[in-house]
């Protein structure tokens, strides 16, 4: 492919400042026989960039950004430097700014940078940004950029069924039962992923202490889930009451399309009134990689605590999945908008407690406390969304991306006492 950058030894690559009396020192250089693009900061409040213009980029064409840096002296913290996506129209109005986001690194000097988007509709130019700002004494060094054109990615869709049961005999038998119905009613509609309400299966039944046997894993409930995966194959995610070496779990299990016990995520926050029943936290928040996406769960009262929907964000999670008895609308609009994350909630309890809501905040499929069954939303995953003026100007914002790369975490140490 074409490299639409040139190397940074070409006029092309500028220097930017907000102002003269913050400028670092800039420099051109040339290390191991290749050129490379220096910013060197003196004073913390400084704050420079390496800008190139490229014209002639097509609205709605996949463009790929890979550049590589390494970091030498002091940083405050890893989000001193950056790149990003600027794109403009053919009247030179802006369109929107995408950072640069997906990090690997190369070797214990350097580490890349990439990301493959679609330019978008109208866009006609792109300003490619390596900046380095906020330093009060650091260096950081930038090699090798290229910006290429990719082939389109088609949407990675996925149909998410969220479930609700609203009557329970009080028999774990008829609960089974009434789980197996909606279980099939989500087959029937092609879903690909079927979120069930928090230890639903013994809703009713009486809530079992310390001393008394939760189930095993995998076990009596989980192979009942486990055969439904494999006949609709479908991913489930559901929560019980879990034992092991005699210790009590809320646990949400990840069961594949195959009926394979694919991961599992013990309960982390738990309210004192279960604490009392005996049962102990988790201490870990994993991240599940599938066909679908990567996949992130909170269990019922976690979700009202920010830092866990952030947390498994922050380790990736392009889909969060909450396992509730009921958790309020607002928390789960909130942990949705907070991330620019999707979130599907299947509850019990409340004012239409089982929803599926986008990054936005908007609920794109919801079933009422009246209601039973199930419903059904259509997700991509790659679709980014954007918003006018948040954070980058007179241009789209994307919510997700932004609120990773503009965290200033150093400054979050109180939240850990």
């Amino acid at each position: 492919m074409i490299n639409l950058v040139p190397a940074f030894d070409a006029e092309a690559w500028r220097s930017w400042t907000p102002h003269e009396a913050l400028a670092p020192e800039f420099r051109k250089e040339v290390w191991e026989g290749e050129p490379v693009a220096i910013i060197q900061a003196c004073a913390r409040n400084q704050f420079g960039k390496w800008l190139c213009a490229v014209d002639g980029v097509n609205g709605g064409q996949n463009y790929a950004l890979d550049v590589q840096y390494l970091v030498t002296d002091r940083m405050t913290n890893r989000f001193n430097g950056y790149a990003m996506l600027t794109w403009s129209d053919a009247a030179g109005s802006l369109l929107s700014r995408d950072y640069v986001d997906r990090t690997r690194v190369l070797d214990e000097r350097w580490i890349g940078l990439h990301r493959t988007m679609t330019a978008p509709e109208g866009a006609a130019s792109v300003l490619v940004e390596l900046a380095f700002r906020w330093s009060a004494g650091g260096t950081i060094v930038w090699r090798r950029p290229s910006l290429t054109g990719k082939q389109p990615l088609g949407p990675r869709t996925i149909r998410a069924a969220t479930t609700l049961i609203n009557t329970y005999s009080g028999k774990q038998a008829d609960n089974l039962a009434d789980i197996g119905t909606v279980l099939e009613q989500a087959g029937a509609e092609r879903a690909d992923l079927v979120c069930l309400s928090e230890c639903v299966n013994e809703q009713g039944c009486g809530r079992r202490g310390y001393g008394l046997s939760g189930e095993q894993i995998p076990g009596g409930y989980t192979n009942f889930l486990s055969s439904y995966a494999r006949q609709y194959g479908y991913y489930i995610i559901a929560s019980l009451f879990e034992t092991e070496e005699d210790v009590l779990y809320n646990t949400a299990v990840l069961i594949d399309r195959a009926g394979r016990i694919a991961g599992k995520y013990r309960k982390t926050h738990i309210p004192l009134d279960e604490a009392e029943l005996g049962v102990t936290p988790g201490d870990d928040y994993p991240v599940f990689d599938t066909d679908l996406g990567r996949i992130g769960i909170l269990i019922c009262w976690d979700c009202y605590f920010p830092e866990v929907a952030r947390l498994l964000t922050l380790k990736g999670a392009e889909l969060l999945v909450v396992p509730t008895q009921g958790n309020t609308l607002i928390q789960s609009l909130a942990r949705a908008v907070d991330n620019g994350i999707h979130v599907v909630v299947a509850g019990m309890w409340g004012e239409n407690p089982s929803r599926i809501i986008d990054p936005e905040g908007n609920i794109l499929a919801e079933i009422s406390e009246q209601a039973h069954g199930v419903a059904i939303a259509e997700i991509d995953l790659d679709r980014p969304y954007y918003k006018r003026y948040l954070s980058v100007g007179d241009a789209d914002g994307e919510a997700r991306v932004l609120f990773r790369q503009e965290r200033r975490p150093h400054t979050y140490e109180t939240l850990l006492e």
